[in-house]
């Protein structure tokens, strides 16, 4: 069964609208159960594409987050989402946090596997919180966090920590 966990987010209109030229204009687009142009906010000349940027900045974010909480230096070694066809949101979060797991375990060469699992597990929640509220924030100043998409992520979040309790609760 595949998983789909993908983050929604629509385009942000031009940034300045006084200024009169055609590039500050806000233009409706047809969309919606009743074919009227929807309303667009302009509050930010950023736009994310299928909510893949989103995710991705929770990713990051994450990794990073965990990384500090563990004494990892942080490292780019996981692909990116988009060359691992196939991959939820959430397993790619998952398959991070394992590889971090592996970094954690060969830096604590005098802990049992259960040993470094149990050390690790709550690091690891707290790395996935931590990087939730990053993202939330960096995109909320960005003025690219609509409800709609702070649910998304949030759900995207909560499937995540699943999928680590899940993981690391193995014995």
């Amino acid at each position: 069964m595949s998983i789909n966990d993908d983050i929604v987010i629509s385009p942000i209109g031009a940034v300045h609208p006084r200024l009169g030229s055609a590039a500050g204009k806000v233009e409706g687009r047809s969309g919606g159960h009743s074919g009227a142009p929807q309303p667009q906010d302009d509050s930010a000349d950023i736009g994310l594409s299928h909510g893949g940027q989103a995710a991705e900045l929770l990713f990051s974010a994450t990794m990073d987050q965990t990384a500090r909480l563990t004494g990892i230096e942080p490292e780019p070694a996981l692909r990116p989402e988009s060359e691992l066809p196939g991959i939820s949101h959430s397993q790619h979060l998952l398959l991070g946090m394992v590889m971090l797991f592996e970094r954690y375990g060969a830096r604590h060469p005098g802990l049992s596997p259960d040993e470094a699992r149990q050390a690790f597990a709550p690091l690891a929640r707290e790395g996935l919180e931590r990087g939730f509220l990053e993202a939330c924030q960096v995109l909320a100043q960005l003025n690219a966090l609509p409800p709609a998409a702070q649910a998304q992520l949030q759900g995207l979040r909560q499937m995540a920590a699943h999928l680590l309790d899940e993981r690391f609760s193995q014995a």
